[in-house]
């Protein structure tokens, strides 16, 4: 076999996989217009359609799911002996792109960045942040982060933290000048920052445990914002309250900018978790990353 057609193989799973022409060019560092070239040189060499192509999508044909399936595990096989020869070599390095939360990329990755790069020159990290679930597999990602109730349950999952608290809070700015509110129904006297979603683009309802049961509660106010740190600024500049995980919020409760409210209703969610595909063999970069962080982050289940 000549080694040119290992390298279309592999290009030929990225596509399978990510159905997309655009996303598998990203995650294989080329540009979609040679990597079409890739794939029509490989159907051309084997003399068969491999994928229907229209403008949106990128399709395996019959021919070419019965191929994917014989070729998957050889790929595997092959990546597998490359990543086990250079962990025992210690041989490390590429880029790993990993999707992130706002509030788990700030607690979770940002204090340590310094320390990995400097016990791992050559590992280059992506963080790109996003607080909708992510496919990671069809945008080329190698590791996400995210709360554990948003993920899906083809993911191997690894608990990062454990249960999180969502948090109600208020400058005290805020809270001298319109009052304290002592049970959520009270929120609708008060102006609150909302948060738009972006997966879903719909405004995110305040969730509290009333009387035991979780209950979400639509808040209005004078400023809807789509990233956390922005409506953390404005919380701190007292334009009204804000809700998140307490644990994003540590370190302006300590220093006395924002103030908890509602403690008593606040409601409790899975903790943060790392996942990536069970369908990938874990590349030595993502191993580890993996390892440094769960070393570093305080009480990983």
């Amino acid at each position: 076999m000549k080694p040119e057609i290992l390298a279309s193989l592999a290009a030929f799973e990225q596509v399978a996989e990510r159905r997309s022409l655009t996303y598998a060019a990203h995650a294989l560092g080329v540009t979609p217009a040679a990597l079409s070239q890739t794939i029509k040189k490989l159907e051309t060499r084997l003399k068969v359609r491999l994928f229907d192509r229209t403008t949106r999508s990128v399709n395996l044909t019959e021919a070419g799911r019965i191929y994917l399936e014989r070729v998957t595990p050889a790929l595997a096989h092959l990546r597998e002996a490359t990543e086990d020869l250079q962990f025992s070599a210690g041989v490390e390095g590429g880029t790993l792109r990993i999707t992130v939360s706002h509030p788990a990329g700030r607690v979770l990755i940002e204090p340590f960045l310094a320390e990995f790069f400097a016990l791992h020159p050559h590992i280059h990290v992506e963080l790109v942040y996003d607080d909708g679930f992510v496919d990671i597999v069809r945008e080329g990602f190698d590791l996400g982060i995210r709360n554990g109730e948003s993920l899906e349950g083809d993911m191997v999952a690894l608990p990062l933290t454990q249960e999180m608290v969502m948090s109600c809070a208020a400058s005290p700015a805020y809270l001298k000048a319109h009052g304290t509110p002592q049970h959520p129904d009270e929120l609708a006297q008060h102006q609150c920052i909302n948060y738009r979603m972006r997966s879903s683009g719909g405004i995110y309802k305040w969730e509290f445990l009333i009387d035991g049961k979780l209950t979400e509660r639509a808040v209005h106010g004078p400023l809807t914002v789509n990233h956390w740190d922005t409506a953390l600024s404005a919380a701190r500049d007292g334009v009204g309250l804000l809700i998140g995980w307490r644990e994003s919020l540590a370190p302006v409760f300590e220093s006395g900018e924002l103030v908890e409210v509602l403690t008593p209703y606040h409601s409790r969610f899975p903790g943060f978790y790392a996942y990536y595909s069970h369908r990938v063999h874990l590349p030595l970069k993502t191993r580890v990353f993996l390892d440094f962080l769960m070393q570093r982050i305080p009480g990983v289940a």
